[in-house]
């Protein structure tokens, strides 16, 4: 993760102090030896992407805020892991940055949960980012699959299934993958197309690694 990136944010922000004992916290948060997917790497990739729409939708750095924190505190299986880190961003920004942009990130945070659809534009632009990757090549698509099997290590192969299967299936049955203009044109068809196949490969019985 790039320092520099987020001192250049968190001076945008608002923010009036180094940002360098917040950067290396945050650091150590994706760097958890538990994490295989939820990582550091993951949130590069979502600022790759950030960058790449940004061109078509526009900057917003409450968006690109909140892709920063929306992993921040990461416990496999737990239900609240956003709702942590909204709580544990309030924290450390409180008094440091404005309090408009501080409930902002809080919202947009909350919308990884994935849970309610995105109503706002800027909810829609974050929840694209956190989904790019299920419309890359199936071979990453699989590869993060496994790392997410990885995180999941108390769920039996059954149970991870379900899961998966929770998750996905109200997302295929909708008109578009993603929310966005510049996400459905460039990732639905493939993102479609993956989540397909990795339904028919929880069928297989093909033990994880």
């Amino acid at each position: 993760m790039d320092r520099h990136r987020f001192d250049a944010l968190w001076r945008r922000a608002g923010g009036g102090l180094d940002s360098h004992q917040l950067f290396d916290l945050l650091t150590d948060h994706y760097q958890e030896a538990h994490r295989h997917y939820h990582n550091g790497h993951h949130i590069v990739a979502c600022l790759q992407a950030y960058d790449n729409a940004a061109v078509a939708i526009g900057a917003d750095d409450a968006v690109e805020m909140a892709l920063w924190f929306h992993d921040a505190i990461y416990t496999p299986g737990a239900s609240d892991n956003e709702a942590r880190s909204v709580a544990w961003f309030q924290e450390l920004t409180t008094g440091q940055l404005p309090d408009s942009f501080i409930s902002e990130v809080s919202y947009l945070i909350m919308a990884t949960c994935h849970t309610d659809l995105p109503v706002v534009s800027a909810a829609k632009f974050v929840v694209d980012v956190d989904l790019w990757g299920l419309g890359q090549a199936w071979e990453g698509f699989f590869a993060d699959t496994t790392a997410i099997r990885r995180e999941a290590s108390q769920l039996t192969n059954e149970d991870f299934a379900r899961g998966q299967r929770k998750f996905f299936e109200p997302i295929l049955q909708r008109a578009h993958i993603y929310f966005t203009s510049h996400f459905q044109h460039h990732l639905d068809g493939a993102a479609r197309d993956n989540i397909q196949h990795l339904l028919a490969h929880l069928d297989s019985k093909v033990a994880w690694q």
